[in-house]
Formats: C-alpha cells, structure tokens, sequence
C-alpha cells in the first residue's frame, strides 16, 4: 500500500512539474482609482528560443470583487517576428450567465486568466503583444490590473 501512494506521489508530481514552464511572464497594476484609460495601451515583447515547443499565451485580467460588466471587449496585436500582425478583439467574459464570477477571488481582488493562444507554434524571434480596452467611455472602470503571460507545453 504505500509503494502505491509513494508511486501514485511521484507520478502526480512529475505530472505537474513537466506539463508547462514559463518562458514570460508580466502584470502591470493601474493607479489607485483602478482606472483602465481608454487611451492607455499595454505593450508586451517576449522572445521564443526554441520554435519546436507549443505555446500558450495568457491574458490576466484583475478587478475589483461583484465587477459591474459581464463582460468586457478587449482588442488585441500579436506581432511575430516576421512583422506580421494578427489584429483581434475578444470579449472577456466576467461573470457566467447566473452571475457568478469566473475569476479566482480572495477578498476585494478577483485574478481571471484567459487564454489567447493556446498550444500555439510559434515562430523563433521576437513577438509584441499589444492590449487595449474597447469599451465605450474614457475608462474601463474597477480594473486592477492587467498582463501577459507565456508558458510552453511540454
């Protein structure tokens, strides 16, 4: 029996450890009145090693807890390192439809991911996120923060 729980310990650890690494990872926090400025646009540059890998790309979004939208639309640039940009636009979506939140909550402060690219082959050489806000009005408001984060699947 506990050869089995030793075996099944090992096995689960490996599991964890070898599924993904980081290869980038940046979060930027907004000013005290937690204000996403419509004018304000993110810009992130990573660079790929080793272009046999496969790719996620992970937006993070914070905001504030019980967050006033369902959703919000968020535009998106990848440049790769050919100068060829893909140009789209997703619409974050906040809360499911009962209105229960979908991030990870610890008290006023909810962390939601959201995968932009997954198990994506990227080019080697140097790629540039650019991320903005399309919501209609000066800012987009109760928003903590935002980032980008790059992990390889292996």
């Amino acid at each position: 029996m506990k050869t089995k729980i030793v075996f099944l310990f090992a096995a689960c650890t490996l599991l964890i450890a070898c599924n993904k690494s980081k290869l980038y990872s940046e979060f930027s926090k907004f000013s005290e009145n937690n204000r996403w400025e419509k004018s304000v646009v993110k810009n992130y540059e990573f660079n790929v090693e080793d272009d046999t890998l496969l790719y996620d790309l992970t937006f993070q979004f914070s905001h504030v807890y019980d967050y006033q939208f369902n959703s919000v639309p968020i535009i998106f640039s990848v440049e790769n390192p050919e100068g060829i940009k893909e140009n789209f636009t997703i619409d974050l979506v906040i809360k499911d439809a009962s209105g229960k939140e979908l991030a990870e909550c610890s008290g006023d402060i909810c962390d939601l991911d959201f995968k932009i690219k997954e198990k994506a082959k990227l080019l080697k050489g140097k790629y540039k996120v650019s991320v903005s806000n399309g919501f209609n009005g000066p800012y987009l408001p109760n928003v903590i923060g935002i980032g980008l984060k790059v992990t390889t699947i292996e």
